[in-house]
């Protein structure tokens, strides 16, 4: 009989005090029927389940997020096939938190929540003190929360920007609803790359970085924690899916060597391609390069454009160039098109070397697996603006969802 449908043993709980939160449910409470849901499946929300659940949540009064988000890890023992994660608010009228359990179920979700006797009033609930709209002071004058958010407008204009942001919410979520913490071995091991990938070598390094940013061990571990596990997420969502991923996609990896001039203005562009194209037809790739490379110092000297030599994935010019980069081979000549930046690109292509499994691109492929895997959690996601007018806002959803 799983733990849920067991009928618990008679607790010594004294009347009025509050049961640990990994206490069975007290005697009275009913036993649900076996559970029906074939193997594999997620774990219907029964009677049992919502049972425990209060029971468990009665037990989070006056605990903080950290230590209620370990706390989850009983209560998913018992019920191993059932989803659930853990929201909270802060009243900041109080400082004290209010828990909801999620349970994800056939048709909808059923959202479980205790509140105590002494909890704030409902019609209170979600007030502010003035002072929690204050950002910053200068010289004595308050700089409150709506003009610093005035000062965004860059977000509408980056719809990259936006993605970063609901990306990062997204990957907060998924590593929050994770049911395995860290094993001692695991955050050391996860402490000592972050300590390395800072050059952090020494403990006097250590606590001088950490006095910097205002960071405690507790602080510093929790950043740890959170990084350590957002690598396992993507190890999790990338796994065994790289060599599927070149059977289907490798020819996107190819490393072209490329030189990229940017120029300001499109009719500068529409001449360097056009010079460049002439000369590709009948001369050398060394050749098509040097002029190139001509015609970037050129148009340095004159203030005109730009020029970079550099190895690209042959997908990361095709968002630049489209579909003439997709077969792109040495000697080509792509563009002009926009670059995003408000200026006009001409590219050339000096050589391409195949994608081949090794590190590099194993890396690489995993980025891409895990920016699909991040696409389709937008498009799934439901997602609320509170700051911009319907038109930006409407914009900015298409971006998510493309």
């Amino acid at each position: 009989m799983s733990p849920e449908t067991a009928t618990p043993p008679e607790t010594a709980t004294p009347p009025g005090s509050t049961p640990p939160p990994d206490a069975p449910p007290p005697p009275g409470t009913a036993t649900p029927p076996e559970s029906t849901t074939p193997p594999g499946a997620p774990e219907a929300v029964t009677s049992g389940l919502l049972g425990d659940a209060l029971h468990w949540l009665r037990g989070l009064d006056g605990v903080g997020p950290e230590e209620a988000r370990g706390r989850l890890g009983g209560l998913r023992d018992r019920h191993p096939g059932a989803d659930m994660r853990l929201v909270w608010q802060r009243e900041a009228a109080t400082g004290d938190y209010h828990y909801d359990l999620l349970l994800p179920s056939t048709g909808g979700t059923v959202s479980l929540a205790f509140a105590p006797d002494r909890a704030i009033p409902w019609p209170l609930r979600g007030s502010q003190r003035s002072g929690e709209q204050v950002v910053l002071r200068v010289n004595g004058v308050d700089v409150q929360i709506e003009q610093v958010v005035s000062l965004l407008d860059v977000l509408w204009e980056d719809a990259g920007l936006a993605v970063r942001l609901v990306n990062a919410c997204l990957v907060e979520q998924e590593v929050a609803a994770s049911a395995a913490d860290l094993a001692d071995g695991e955050l050391q091991a996860a402490m000592d790359a972050f300590r390395r990938a800072r050059g952090l070598l020494t403990a006097r390094a250590t606590e001088e970085w950490m006095a910097e940013r205002g960071l405690g061990q507790a602080r510093l571990e929790e950043i740890v924690t959170v990084e350590a596990k957002v690598a396992r997420l993507r190890r999790r969502v990338t796994g065994g899916r790289v060599e599927d991923f070149f059977a289907e996609h490798g020819a996107g990896l190819d490393v072209l060597r490329v030189v990229r001039l940017r120029y300001g203005a499109r009719a500068d562009a529409e001449a360097a391609a056009a010079r460049l194209r002439e000369r590709s037809r009948d001369a050398a790739v060394a050749e098509v390069g040097a002029l190139a490379t001509g015609l970037a110092t050129e148009a340095a000297l004159a203030g005109l454009g730009t020029c970079r030599i550099e190895g690209n994935p042959r997908e990361d010019l095709a968002a630049l160039h489209g579909a003439d980069a997709r077969d792109a081979r040495a000697g080509a000549v792509l563009g002009p098109h926009p670059t995003g930046d408000g200026g006009f690109g001409v590219t050339v292509v000096l050589a391409v070397e195949p994608a081949a499994p090794n590190p590099a691109t194993r890396k690489i492929a995993e980025r891409r697996i895990f920016d699909d895997w991040l696409r389709e959690q937008r498009r799934r996601a439901h997602v609320q603006w509170f700051w911009g007018s319907t038109a930006r806002t409407d914009a900015i959803d298409a971006a998510l969802e493309a």
